[in-house]
């Protein structure tokens, strides 16, 4: 087996506030065979050979309460395991958990108000001071959602030692082979229609392929722009644009709204805009309509004449649009696919816990 690199630091998103809910519950604290969601992903994470230290962010006491066993666990193992009060947004939380890292491993020394009050100018002003350091600024980080139940060790260690370490950013995708292959294990077909489990079709080199949003996302934060960081909230907010088979035709509208308002002439002087980045404007004007037209694509995908969109060229758009390497991670990992949408997939999963979970795991493609 090929040796694992130096551990990485792994980021566990358990928020709560602005977060959905399934029936009623939050999805981190949603039980799935005795254990809440939460307290399955951080289970799989202790036992990863590629991660350490793990950062947990959420309501902290609901975090403290369920994850006992799980500080005690990691204390006996060595691993630093750190449970963070949450932010009032994915973006606060995501960047206040990397202020605190930083603090631990590059020993910086930080006001304690900056770590409490809320995500401003301020925060935005150290975040760039930060990245002039180089040290700082290569820091690379791994998130994975709370709600994944069916994760495991190995595909974590698939996920944080197979992406490119050169990527600024890193988005995770699974093959539909995987999770066709994980359901097909189960003596009950799998309802899509019941469920929010959308596949795109891409072109990987020369080969078609079909793939799923698997909420795995690495990278190095202090290389992504932070009107990066301002879209990557909004879509977070506005992500499931297609819910029981039919399309959430204002998340689609807020999406196109937010993005066409990153190139807007209103932004022409921002300084942390997209039109700071020194390209020429016709190029800029070319790749963001590929990628407007790219994601209409990706939504008709459902249709059965369906259209591709080669890899290669959508990285290559959108690196002249921003100035940074951003890369798709495609696996065979179906754990991290297979999270709690809605109530059908949390009854599903119960019922066949141990068959999704079990079986060979195909390797990352190199």
């Amino acid at each position: 087996m090929e040796s694992l690199r130096v551990r990485e630091p792994l980021f566990i998103a358990a928020g709560t506030r602005g977060s959905k809910r399934v029936g009623g519950r939050e999805q981190p604290f949603v039980p799935i065979r005795e254990r809440t969601s939460i307290e399955h992903v951080v289970a799989a994470a202790l036992e990863a050979r590629s991660v350490g230290p793990i950062y947990v962010w959420g309501d902290r006491e609901r975090l403290e309460s369920r994850l006992t066993w799980a500080v005690q666990r990691a204390r006996e193992k060595g691993i630093e395991l750190h449970l963070v009060e949450e932010g009032n947004h994915f973006v606060e939380s995501f960047v206040m958990t990397v202020l605190r890292h930083l603090h631990g491993t590059h020993g910086i020394s930080l006001n304690p108000e900056v770590l409490t009050e809320p995500l401003g100018p301020r925060h935005w002003a150290l975040w760039r001071e930060l990245s002039q350091e180089e040290s700082i600024a290569a820091t690379r980080v791994n998130l994975l959602t709370s709600d994944l139940p069916l994760i495991r060790p190995e595909e974590i260690d698939c996920l944080v030692t197979g992406k490119r370490s050169d990527a600024d950013l890193v988005l995770g995708r699974t093959h539909r082979s995987a999770i066709d292959a994980a359901v097909a294990r189960c003596d009950e077909p799998f309802q899509y229609d019941r469920a929010v489990k959308n596949y795109y079709a891409f072109l990987a080199g020369d080969e078609p392929v079909d793939l799923i949003v698997n909420n795995f996302l690495a990278g190095r934060p202090f290389r992504v722009p932070r009107f990066i960081w301002n879209l990557a909230g909004h879509l977070f907010n506005n992500r499931t644009i297609i819910e029981g088979g039919r399309f959430n035709l204002k998340k689609i509208k807020n999406n196109v709204v937010f993005v066409k308002s990153l190139f807007s002439k209103a932004r022409q002087d921002d300084s942390e805009g997209i039109a700071n980045v020194r390209k020429n404007y016709y190029q800029m004007l070319k790749a963001f309509s590929f990628l407007l037209r790219a994601y209409f694509i990706i939504v008709k995908n459902k249709e059965a004449n369906r259209k591709f969109r080669d890899l290669a060229v959508l990285e290559e758009r959108i690196r002249t649009l921003t100035g940074m390497t951003l890369t798709l991670h495609i696996s065979a990992c179906a754990g991290p696919a297979l999270d709690i949408d809605t109530e059908y997939e949390i009854e599903y999963i119960e019922r066949h816990f141990e068959r999704l979970r079990g079986g060979e795991m195909a390797r990352s493609p190199a």
